[in-house]
């Protein structure tokens, strides 16, 4: 489908079209932009493209909310961070602590006008979690080759190692041409990786 996307979206005129606006500017919206070669800005598709992106937008994000919900939690319930931070509404049964952070956090970083950046620091983070957990379940299958696996991985150890293959060529890649902000990346990991050493670990 990725592939589908992108030939269709490069072919209807051009890589150029869909990466560049009107005004010269890099643009954050190919697909809107190449639909718009079709059917002109004003047509029903277009509209209708943009609307249903939209919703998907606000389904990522509550969807990465209530994920950094239940890490946070899990954090705070180690005492990795703050214990407050794993707290579970007796009424609910939700993390309500860790998502209206989560959510503060969030609200914060929309205000900074800086969210392309944040996003390409997080997608950074993804990618390296994609090589580590490849690389992770190698490791588990060979130490715990008994363990119950309700699911198991088809074609292992292949297809690990081209999810970890994958992810390290794109990781690369973003990194090249986005060399500051990988800086920042790696800074933020060996920050966490110093307090891990210094506070957390001790306990």
């Amino acid at each position: 489908m990725a592939s589908l996307v992108f030939i269709s979206a490069v072919g209807v005129d051009g890589w150029e079209s869909v990466v560049y606006s009107a005004d010269g500017k890099v643009s954050d919206s190919p697909l809107p932009m190449a639909l718009s070669h079709i059917t002109g800005s004003g047509g029903i598709l277009y509209h209708l493209l943009i609307s249903i992106g939209i919703f998907g937008f606000v389904a990522s994000f509550n969807g990465l909310l209530l994920a950094a919900g239940r890490a946070t939690y899990e954090f705070g319930k180690a005492e990795y961070i703050p214990k407050v931070l794993g707290q579970i509404n007796p009424r609910f049964k939700t993390p309500h602590v860790a998502l209206i952070v989560n959510m503060l956090i969030g609200i914060a970083t929309l205000f900074t006008g800086a969210t392309g950046d944040i996003i390409t620091i997080a997608t950074f983070g993804a990618l390296s979690l994609y090589i580590i957990s490849s690389f992770s379940l190698i490791a588990i299958r060979k130490k715990e080759p008994d363990l119950e696996r309700p699911f198991r991985v088809p074609l292992f150890p292949l297809f690990p190692i081209v999810a970890a293959t994958i992810a390290s060529v794109a990781l690369i890649a973003m990194a090249v041409f986005n060399i500051m902000l990988f800086i920042y990346f790696v800074a933020i990991m060996l920050a966490g990786y110093v307090y891990f050493r210094l506070v957390v670990k001790p306990k």
